[in-house]
């Protein structure tokens, strides 16, 4: 995972894939964003002060007294319970949806090759949901210090990440109860191993401007012809 997703559908989009009659309106003055890296403030999905709340957390933690910024988690790094993750699994589980996320692909052998962008979304473009760690409690700053990092598996295999290494997409049924304060730790730990699998995505080549953060245009996904010399095949 290179660290950049897309949230392009609406705030009620994505609660509705949870809650099917959401009791409240949720809006986001911030509107579709099409390239978002760490060190901004994506929409999340939590209950860390209790109720559900939809709300903007800032992605990527940095513990205290830490040199480390971190914006992904390890999924064995998790159920070992290596540090820092071990302080938040208990009380800071939560979802982050997006409709996909992006990877780089080397062109080319050698030591600097130019890379090819790719979108990786849902095969039905339904909306995705990340589990996520966060540090953020009521009344904190929404800064690094109270950050969140998306969990990610290193031994998932395929797909584009050279690294093999891709955000843990919960099914629905199994997201509701990763951000549920009340749900065991050991069994929320547990539903991380059932991410959503290697056939549940699709995958297409886009336009080299998504590399620039700031590009933000509708178009940053939209499918693009990868010239054949060199390019790779999938």
């Amino acid at each position: 995972m290179c660290g950049r997703i897309v949230q392009k559908s609406g705030p009620l989009d994505y609660v509705e894939r949870i809650f099917p009659n959401p009791r409240a309106l949720f809006s986001d003055p911030a509107g579709p964003l099409y390239n978002i890296p760490p060190g901004t403030k994506p929409l999340t999905m939590h209950r860390l002060a209790g109720d559900f709340e939809l709300g903007r957390l800032h992605w990527g933690w940095r513990p205290h007294n830490s040199k480390y910024f971190m914006s992904s988690a390890r999924l064995d790094k998790i159920l070992a319970g290596a540090w820092p993750w071990k302080t938040l699994t208990a009380r800071g589980r939560i979802l982050v949806p997006a409709d996909g996320w992006y990877e780089w692909k080397p062109l080319a052998d050698g030591p600097k090759p130019p890379k090819q962008p790719y979108f990786v979304h849902a095969t039905g473009h339904s909306p995705l949901f990340f589990a996520g760690l966060s540090n953020w409690r009521p009344g904190a700053e929404k800064d690094e210090a109270h950050g969140f990092a998306i969990v990610t598996n290193d031994a998932a295999g395929g797909m584009i990440d050279v690294h093999d290494r891709r955000p843990v997409a919960l099914p629905v049924d199994l997201a509701i109860h990763w951000m549920d304060p009340e749900f065991p730790t050991a069994q929320a730990l547990a539903l991380l191993e059932h991410g959503l699998p290697e056939t549940a995505f699709t995958w297409h080549p886009v336009r080299q401007e998504v590399g620039n953060s700031k590009y933000q245009m509708p178009d940053a996904i939209e499918p693009v012809t990868v010239p054949s010399t060199g390019a790779p095949a999938f």
